[in-house]
């Protein structure tokens, strides 16, 4: 282990005289650096990083040319201590060190963790007499956790060293606990004294997270610490981002309105004004690998008298589908995705218009609700259960709480969105917004919220903090409701329908700024001959993007390199599903719109 020297000359040395000779020898070979304060600091980093890697004489020579200490005397003093299991040394090196902390009060705690760390190598060696003394000598006298004290004592009736790091959740002494002592008290002391662990690391891994955050294209599952510190960060928008249509699913006879994947991302749903539901598979090629494809698995009909399919909600499990039909509508309708088989059909009363739904977090229980003020919980095993009444509901969505159980975000013809609690019958408002609200959308992870808000774009909150995060503009609005979806594998992405037949996505981190006063155009997705009023992002496939539009037609959009790929293998009759591409690029569905398919 290496120790700085005690008078803080700033070399990093071994023990011994002969050792001090050789040094002093070497200073005097070494030319005298003037290095600003700046450069210093970042010596000291390096230095910490190259023994942190084991690299100790490359760390001693940086230190020994550059003169610049790493930490003080008192400081090294007490990490060789420390590493060596010298706890006498320890103490007095932290009684140096005493006025040196950010808050003097610190001292007892760094105190109580010194003796509860000898005490455990006590008792993992078998000296129990000796643990007891430091047990009565050094940790009671502190007074700093009665719990944690009492905690403590009882292992002293361990019967071996296995049950000792059983009951404690203590790794042993050479299970690293040494150096997490350390790294557990540096927090106390100020940076000149003693550097926080991992600095450079810590440094390194915030520099590639700000690049990532504003790399517009970024859609990629790798972790901070997997991308080259060589270069700056760029995703190329062709192997990350969806931007060309791969396939055009022509099968609906009039307008869609919604396209929904399935949680597992192996199912898409869509639906529209021609009273039917399309259940989608969706294939992963294996040439090109990763280049996923679209094929027509069953139609369902949701009957004309209701007027159409106006929402689709897939169970959390990806095993039912439930639809809402158009606004005179009174009942929704449960299927089995794989098979097609009517599950439920559920009806209340006459005058009930049930347009919206979100499932709960079992994929049984759901809400569903509509803007006459009928608001529902409903089961596939019962039917309905609660209701709230008076409830205006424009869209509805759900997350799981702290607590283990789940709330219903539900957003109203007041512009709120609203939080309600049905297993507790509790209720509040979350926040309000500028104007009408259209649609909403969470998250996988149940954190962000995109509401659409008519002319006002698509608006961001975090729902932990309750505040909006981005207000996103670029689209067009018009009568129409339009729905959003987050995606991409660190839900990154933001995309949405558009009145001017295109879709809009957005990278939401990779601009400058604060809050919700930031501003970012979207890219924009040609193709659609109509007005896009849905979107919706694959969970599996973080590339792969679903549109609806009055055009009566869903496009699915890929990465130009997996489309192009996909387009090659097609060509050659190695691609998936077998549907033929046209000569425009654009894949034509299994079923077409000409040929009506056939209904379960």
């Amino acid at each position: 282990l290496l120790e700085l020297m005690e008078n803080g000359s700033g070399c990093l040395n071994g023990s011994g005289a002969a050792d001090s000779a050789e040094k002093a020898q070497q200073q005097q070979q070494c030319p005298a650096v003037q290095l600003s304060e700046r450069n210093c600091e970042a010596v000291r980093v390096i230095g910490q990083y190259l023994r942190e890697l084991g690299l100790a004489r490359s760390a001693e020579a940086l230190v020994l040319e550059a003169g610049c200490p790493l930490e003080s005397g008192a400081a090294a003093q007490f990490r060789s201590s420390v590493l060596l299991g010298d706890w006498d040394g320890a103490e007095a090196s932290l009684a140096s060190l005493r006025r040196a902390l950010w808050r003097e009060s610190s001292w007892s705690e760094i105190a109580f963790r010194l003796a509860e760390q000898r005490y455990l190598e006590l008792l993992e060696s078998g000296a129990h007499i000796a643990a007891l003394c430091v047990l009565r000598g050094k940790l009671t006298p502190l007074q700093f956790s009665p719990d944690r004290l009492h905690r403590l004592s009882g292992l002293i009736m361990c019967s071996g060293p296995e049950e000792l790091r059983q009951l404690s959740g203590w790794s042993g002494a050479a299970g690293g606990t040494r150096q997490a002592l350390l790294d557990s008290v540096e927090q106390f002391f100020p940076p000149s004294v003693m550097l926080p662990p991992k600095r450079l690391s810590v440094l390194l891994d915030q520099a590639v997270r700000a690049q990532v955050s504003r790399c517009r294209h970024h859609n990629t599952s790798l972790s901070p610490d997997q991308l080259t510190l060589l270069a700056d960060h760029s995703c190329q928008a062709a192997a990350s981002v969806p931007s060309v249509c791969s396939q055009v699913l022509d099968a609906h006879q009039d307008e869609v309105h919604v396209c929904q994947f399935s949680p597992n991302g192996r199912f898409l749903a869509t639906g529209g004004r021609d009273c039917v539901a399309i259940v989608w598979l969706v294939e992963a090629a294996a040439n090109p690998p990763g280049a996923p494809r679209v094929r027509h698995h069953l139609t369902l009909r949701i009957g004309e008298e209701r007027g159409g399919v106006a929402w689709l909600a897939w169970s959390p499990d990806s095993r039912l589908l439930l639809a809402c039909a158009a606004e005179e509508a009174t009942e929704v309708i449960v299927w089995e995705a794989e098979t097609g088989d009517c599950i439920k059909k559920l009806k209340h009363r006459d005058e009930d218009s049930l347009t919206t739904a979100a499932w709960l977090p079992d994929s049984n229980h759901f809400v569903v609700g509509g803007n006459r003020g009928h608001f529902y919980l409903c089961s596939v095993d019962v039917g309905f259960e609660k209701a709230w009444d008076f409830i205006r509901v424009v869209a509805l969505a759900t997350r799981r709480e702290d607590d283990g159980g789940t709330a219903v975000l539900a957003a109203d013809t007041f512009a709120r969105i609203r939080r309600y609690r049905f297993d507790t019958m509790q209720d509040e408002t979350l926040f309000r917004e500028d104007g009408p609200v259209m649609s909403m959308s969470i998250s996988q992870d149940e954190t962000l919220l995109a509401v659409c808000v008519a002319s006002a774009g698509v608006h961001l909150w975090d729902l932990r903090l309750r505040v909006c995060r981005r207000r996103l503009h670029g689209l067009t609005h018009g009568a129409y409701l339009l729905h959003a979806s987050i995606g991409g594998p660190n839900q990154d992405f933001v995309a949405s329908g558009s009145h001017d037949a295109r879709v809009c996505v957005w990278h939401r981190g990779c601009q400058a700024g604060d809050g919700a006063q930031q501003h970012l155009l979207p890219d924009k997705l040609s193709g659609h001959g109509g007005l896009v009023s849905c979107v919706s992002w694959n969970p599996r496939h973080h590339g792969m993007l679903a549109s609806a539009s009055d055009d009566c037609t869903v496009r699915i959009w890929l990465p130009a390199s997996l489309a192009a790929a996909a387009l090659a293998a097609s060509a050659d009759g190695t691609g998936p599903g077998g549907a033929g591409f046209s000569s425009n690029g654009c894949c034509s569905s299994t079923v077409s719109k000409h040929q009506p398919p056939p209904l379960l």
